[in-house]
């Protein structure tokens, strides 16, 4: 393997979605790291929009290294494997286009691998709401809950590899394995789950923070619960003996008669037919009792993502 040019590459990929790109590239080129120790690899899956030329602006005047890498439209995973292949640095940071990087995320990154050298190791740092997007009930839901569950930890294990903020090292993804790029949807962690298996170990780094600049609706966060499903059930087809390994994230095909029966009962409970009067409730929960509007709307993600895998699974079994 080549010597490595830079400290840290980081890798983003994009797809029309220019303006908040520029945004995301403007955090980046300003941090305290030294313009010399690192690159910024766009990787532009097949935008239609100004993209590349407001990646390019940035390439000149930026102090770092700016490259603008372009393929015709083949998802994110694509476009990630295509920026680490790309890439020179020794050290991977791979986030999204509205990331937005407070000034010291990439010497926080690098401070934590220096203090974990070891190849297998990867580092998490925090994200939250950027305070400059309007409040969003549903990012508590979403984002915050996801690293909620990490407050006050240190080592953490696979499931934390989210890939808005997290940092490995190039040698690792390469001799390991790269992104799955058929699957759409929890693809860092069907990744991590491969790379557990090689020893992987998540550090978390609150001080490595990033801003998610990203107003979350009620229907893009009920959306999400259909590609989490499908998802799942596309990860369970290509990999069946991960079965047990999946139930944790909502996937509900199990032999346990306890767990099927709380399944079904879920099933009776809220469904299509019951949907329309729990979102009614939970939209006038949202200022009244936000304890209830919570669990109402959990209730309801975990319901279109059980209706989202059975579907996935039919539409494979008739095929």
């Amino acid at each position: 393997m080549e010597a490595s040019k830079f400290d840290i590459s980081v890798i983003i990929p994009s797809y029309n979605r220019c303006a908040i790109l520029e945004r995301c590239l403007a955090a980046l080129i300003t941090q305290t790291m030294p313009g010399r120790a690192y690159e910024i690899v766009v990787c532009d899956d097949g935008s239609a929009d100004r993209t590349r030329a407001i990646t390019e602006s940035f390439a000149a005047k930026a102090a770092c290294s700016v490259v603008y890498l372009f393929q015709p439209n083949a998802g994110a995973n694509a476009a990630r494997n295509r920026g680490i292949t790309s890439a020179k640095g020794r050290l991977l940071l791979i986030i999204n286009d509205d990331t937005i990087a407070v000034p010291d995320l990439l010497r926080q990154h690098k401070l934590s691998h220096d203090q974990y050298p070891e190849e297998n190791i990867a580092i998490l740092g925090k994200m939250t709401i950027s305070p400059e997007v309007p409040p969003s009930f549903f990012a508590a839901l979403h984002l915050d809950a996801d690293y909620d569950q990490w407050q006050g930890k240190k080592e953490l294990d696979w499931r934390a590899f989210y890939t808005c903020n997290v940092s490995v090292k190039r040698s690792f993804l390469l001799k390991y394995g790269l992104f799955e790029e058929g699957i759409r949807y929890h693809e860092d962690l069907e990744l991590s789950e491969r790379l557990s298996h090689h020893g992987l170990k998540i550090i978390y780094n609150p001080a490595a923070l990033g801003y998610h600049y990203h107003h979350l609706e009620e229907t893009e966060y009920l959306n999400a619960a259909k590609k989490d499903g499908k998802a799942l059930a596309r990860w369970y087809l290509k990999f069946p003996h991960l079965e047990k390994v999946l139930v944790p994230f909502g996937f509900h095909l199990t032999s346990d008669p306890r767990k099927r029966a709380y399944y079904i009962l879920g099933d009776l409970l809220i469904n299509r037919y019951t949907r329309p009067l729990l979102l009614k409730l939970a939209r006038w929960s949202i200022n009244k009792n936000g304890d209830l509007a919570k669990f109402l709307y959990w209730k309801l993600y975990a319901s279109f993502r059980r209706e989202a895998i059975n579907e996935e699974l039919k539409a494979t079994s008739s095929r």
